[in-house]
């Protein structure tokens, strides 16, 4: 008989901005250290992979990824505002549109799905794939300070629903789980429809929009939210796009720079430790990609 397969999987896709290819790397390198016993799987284009081989050493992309799956897709337009500290903007493609398809991808019984921006740093999910829980994501957030996100990033809408977060999701192949995923896909291809029921800020296509509608409906439109079950490390620790990376000092310690939303001019240096964090400043973690290769590999 099989052994049930447990892994770890990411989609990323490169645009002329942002190297999601080279992050897809690190992610995959803190999964492989933290959760040594479980695979990893990047999700990505043929035309993708092929860049990949040219790019990266052959002893790199195999150290971090037991998989590699192909799966061709034509994305929606979606530009998305991004920052690079307080004082660097720019507009970058945001490749997303398939991201329920996961639940037929995925290669594993057992998926935790992680965005490429998101770093294990401990061995904390190792809890899901040993328990019955068949769905799992994080429903609140706090930054390197301990604040909670602004109002926008916690509900929908300023009298909506709340928001949860698709950084990371644990499912395993139960008809629980391909319900939420069917539920997802209904959202995705109908969003202009539910980004007016649920007056969302901007066209701008989100997942965390879509796993939050998602969830939604199937808690009974807010009558119950036991559908979904928290991540075992709730809440998700972030950094937002603002922030700075200053050092990576460790695998499971960096130091960040930590800015003042309201005053960009104050910044405090943060240091949180071996806690999972979701990094939200992307071309931080690309400065730094050749230490990050230093203490992972």
């Amino acid at each position: 008989m099989q052994d049930n397969l447990q892994g770890i999987c990411m989609f990323a896709y490169n645009t002329d901005q942002i190297d999601y290819l080279k992050l897809s790397i690190v992610a995959a390198l803190y999964a492989k250290k933290y959760l040594p016993t479980k695979n990893t799987c990047l999700i990505t284009t043929a035309s993708d992979v092929t860049w990949l081989e040219k790019n990266i050493e052959h002893h790199i992309i195999n150290a971090a990824f037991d998989e590699i799956v192909t799966s061709s897709v034509t994305h929606k337009p979606n530009k998305r505002h991004h920052s690079d500290t307080p004082w660097d903007n720019f507009v970058s493609e945001f490749k997303n549109s398939n991201k329920h398809d996961i639940f037929e991808l995925s290669p594993y019984d057992q998926t935790l799905l992680i965005d490429i921006d998101f770093f294990i740093q401990n061995s904390q999910f190792n809890d899901l794939f040993d328990s019955k829980i068949p769905l799992a994501l994080y429903k609140t957030a706090r930054d390197l300070r301990g604040r909670m996100p602004q109002l926008s990033e916690q509900r929908l809408d300023p009298a909506g629903i709340p928001m949860y977060w698709s950084t990371a999701i644990y499912f395993d192949k139960s008809d629980h789980s391909k319900m939420f995923f069917e539920l997802w896909a209904h959202i995705a291809d109908n969003y202009d429809f539910y980004r007016h029921r649920y007056k969302l800020p901007n066209p701008l296509f989100r997942t965390d929009f879509c796993v939050s509608i998602a969830a939604h409906i199937l808690g009974g439109f807010g009558l119950t939210d036991d559908y979904i079950c928290e991540l075992p490390d709730s809440p998700m620790m972030y950094s937002d796009q603002v922030d700075d990376i200053i050092e990576v000092k460790s695998s499971n310690d960096t130091i960040f720079l930590s800015n003042d939303l309201k005053e960009n001019w104050k910044d405090i240096i943060v240091r949180p430790g071996p806690e999972n964090i979701h990094v939200m400043n992307k071309r931080a973690i690309e400065r730094h990609y050749d230490r990050y290769l230093e203490v992972l590999l």
